[in-house]
């Protein structure tokens, strides 16, 4: 069953660090408004409504256990909302908090959002989520403790929820708040991959070109794009060029148009084992919700010295697709079930 406490808040949490973190309740807080979970099916939650979008990389709560408790694996989710704010459908993302994890004090416990295999959630602007708590082994006495604020003035456009029948039925305080901090990924419109290991491109010809269609997510510098590649061990790859170019009419890379963005990766910088490998980018201005492409080729790729590009064939990705050429960017061919792993960074 799980407990309730409340009281008016009258105190703010010690040292909140400044920003990256985005939506956030941080406070204040009072040490007897709080949520204990005490068993498998008490859930607890607090909805929010995003102030932009963003990938959401990380989730903290102030929390603790109670005295001896192991609380085992705990889940952290997101989850959409229904029409009454309640949390609805599956879990969008999810993150595990273990027992070593948790003190018997209050304290900002993180949680990566990297269960289902990717390392961030994109959440859109101005929309209504619910981040849920729950753990398969909680019980008496292995109990987990989530603090609140008392009185939920201090929290717009969000509430706390709970539940003691695993998310079957779900109650909502207008008049508390759970804590709670979500942290951006330090990268942009990106697309890291769902599935291991990851499946690649290979690309051994002069003429071989790759690219990736993309929507930009919001309107930014970009100075920066990671590349998950690898070349073959002993290779002279030579100087591997980044390109990011608009998209014509078909939605391939306009390379008539000329780039809008370079950079170079050195041979020395190709890995011989897949990793992500950086690329400083010319500054470019990119515009929300247009699309691009981001080009890789190389002069002096031949049959035996070679590069792989990292993708994914789970067709996850919705604003863009794989796009290869055979012909130095003459012909595109667009491969929709397919996307190329790579990561835009902001100035």
């Amino acid at each position: 069953m799980i407990s309730i406490s409340g009281a008016p808040p009258n105190s703010l949490l010690p040292g909140p660090p400044p920003p990256p973190y985005y939506d956030n309740y941080s406070g204040p807080a009072n040490p007897e408004c709080f949520l204990t979970l005490d068993s498998s099916t008490d859930w607890a939650g607090q909805s929010f409504t995003t102030t932009t979008k963003y990938n959401l990389a990380q989730i903290e709560l102030w929390c603790k256990k109670g005295p001896g408790s192991n609380v085992g694996t705990v889940y952290v989710e997101v989850w959409a909302v229904d029409g009454n704010g309640h949390p609805t459908g599956e879990a969008l993302a999810r993150g595990t908090i273990l027992d070593a994890d948790v003190s018997e004090d209050y304290s900002w416990v993180s949680c990566d959002m990297d269960t289902f295999s990717c390392t961030y959630y994109v959440l859109n602007a101005a929309t209504k989520y619910c981040v849920v708590v729950q753990g398969p082994t909680l019980g008496v006495p292995n109990t987990l403790i989530w603090a609140c604020g008392g009185d939920g003035s201090d929290y717009p456009n969000g509430d706390q929820e709970w539940t003691i029948n695993g998310g079957g039925t779900w109650t909502t305080d207008t008049t508390r708040d759970q804590l709670f901090r979500c942290y951006p990924s330090e990268f942009m419109d990106n697309y890291s991959g769902t599935e291991l290991p990851f499946v690649a491109v290979k690309l051994d010809h002069a003429n071989d070109w790759a690219g990736q269609s993309f929507i930009a997510m919001k309107s930014y510098i970009l100075n920066r794009i990671d590349i998950l590649m690898e070349k073959g061990v002993g290779d002279f790859v030579g100087d591997i060029h980044i390109g990011l170019y608009h998209v014509d009419e078909n939605e391939h890379p306009d390379i008539v148009g000329g780039a809008l963005a370079t950079g170079v990766i050195n041979d020395a910088d190709v890995p011989t084992d897949f990793a992500w490998v950086p690329c400083s980018m010319s500054d470019y201005n990119l515009v929300v919700d247009t699309k691009y492409a981001i080009v890789v080729h190389g002069f002096s790729l031949n049959a035996t010295n070679f590069i792989y590009w990292g993708y994914d064939n789970n067709a996850e990705f919705e604003d863009g697709d794989m796009e290869w050429s055979t012909d130095g960017g003459g012909a595109w061919g667009t491969t929709a079930l397919q996307d190329f792993l790579f990561r835009c960074y902001s100035a």
